[in-house]
């Protein structure tokens, strides 16, 4: 089984965001985020997400979807204290920012240059 890092608490405030975005809501719609979530966190190809935790399409067509809505856009920033409670080091929610920002081409190398460098400074590690 794949871990899974979204409590009960944690889905009710993203239930809330999804709703101000505008984002239709559908019964597996828990699943889907879980298996965005995994796939931003391993960085592992879209068709790759376990099955338990869903179809890899119906993932990949959401995360579209909600990106052209822009639930993206500072979501990971808002709940990474809440991801790392959850057993997600800093470091995999930085890569999953990081990576999402590329997948949806919201960034330029420059941007993202100077997001890792801030990232550096940020966690800095002994």
């Amino acid at each position: 089984m794949a871990r899974t890092a979204i409590t009960d608490n944690i889905w009710e405030q993203l239930q809330t965001t999804m709703k101000a975005h505008g984002c239709h809501q559908w019964k597996n719609d828990r699943t889907v985020m879980e298996a965005i979530l995994w796939k931003l966190r391993t960085g592992a190809p879209w068709r790759d997400i376990p099955i338990e935790l869903g179809s890899w399409k119906t993932a990949y067509n959401r995360f579209n979807r909600w990106s052209k809505k822009g639930l993206w856009q500072n979501f990971f920033l808002i709940y990474e204290k809440k991801l790392t409670k959850n057993g997600y080091s800093s470091t995999e929610v930085m890569y999953g920012v990081i990576n999402m920002q590329v997948e949806l081409g919201v960034v330029s190398i420059e941007q993202l240059d100077k997001a890792v460098a801030e990232t550096r400074q940020k966690y800095t590690y002994v």
